[in-house]
């Protein structure tokens, strides 16, 4: 039977207090219980480790040798306990976050680069990705999601909503004839989609009016989008974090609002999440709150 590690604390104990008196002491233990453990060890490791006496103690050429290595054990363990300590006192390590493109772009990277500025000691991974990523396949420390969670085990919480509308250029709108008084009167004009928005694309708004459009210009990022919209190119469905400076600056046309979803943040940590997730947390909300067209 292999020797326990506890007694080869005790054995160290011993030797540097030089007296099995004061290591007893000095681990609130018997001296019985002290002699036992050192016993122990001797008997499992099949060697002698110290000469005893009644006024002293010394070690073997074996005790010696065991000794050595029993400061690395210890020094081995403090080292772990002291990296431990530090990840929880500090906001450190990577970081690794997913998030659909949308806000990606225009929040979460921001919300990053804070970060970073903030916390040396901190390196992010980001998964930007329209489709969910599993957060156990990918080591994902928080994901954030928008529209409706499927049932799971992660702790979920929400951060707000987020408003989606149509959007076109001041100078397109003025091609096509000024801004129409329904959102059925853009069935003739030209669209512009994201992949994942299907074919035909389908808009409703909350008057009860909707809309059937075939789309001239299909595009797999938002920024290609909002991009083809400033360009003229026709109209798109965008989400309002995205167009709210260009809507203040009076480079697009807010039309209608066709669509509004809830986003959350997700994470697997089962009691606190570290403290790089926190921080992160609490920027990202302090982001989204400065954004135009944000909702809580």
């Amino acid at each position: 039977m292999k020797p326990g590690l506890e007694d080869t604390q005790v054995f160290l104990a011993v030797v540097e207090s030089r007296s099995f008196t004061l290591a007893a002491e000095r681990l609130s233990r018997t001296k019985s219980a002290v002699s036992q453990a050192v016993t122990r060890l001797e008997t499992g490791l099949g060697a002698r480790l110290l000469h005893r006496s009644t006024r002293s103690l010394s070690l073997t050429e074996a005790g010696r040798e065991f000794y050595s290595h029993c400061c690395d054990i210890r020094d081995s363990y403090d080292k772990a306990l002291a990296s431990i300590e530090y990840f929880g006192a500090k906001a450190s390590g990577q970081l690794t976050i997913t998030a659909p493109h949308v806000l990606s772009d225009h929040v979460v990277v921001p919300a990053i680069s804070q970060l970073l500025d903030e916390n040396p000691a901190i390196s992010i991974r980001l998964l930007s990705d329209d489709k969910p990523v599993d957060l156990v396949d990918a080591q994902i420390d928080l994901a954030i999601r928008v529209g409706t969670l499927d049932l799971q085990t992660a702790k979920v919480s929400r951060l707000g909503m987020l408003n989606e509308s149509l959007y076109v250029s001041p100078d397109y709108a003025q091609l096509m004839g000024g801004i129409p008084e329904n959102i059925q009167a853009l069935e003739h004009w030209q669209h512009i989609a994201n992949d994942w928005q299907g074919q035909p694309v389908k808009y409703a708004c909350s008057n009860g009016l909707s809309l059937r459009a075939k789309p001239r210009i299909r595009c797999n990022t938002l920024n290609n989008v909002v991009a083809l919209v400033l360009q003229g190119q026709g109209v798109a469905r965008l989400p309002d974090i995205a167009a709210g400076d260009y809507l203040e600056q009076g480079r697009m046309v807010k039309l209608e609002q066709v669509a509004s979803s809830p986003v959350h943040t997700m994470h697997l940590f089962s009691n606190r999440p570290p403290d790089k997730v926190k921080r992160f947390v609490k920027i990202l909300k302090s982001q989204l709150q400065a954004k135009k067209g944000w909702k809580k």
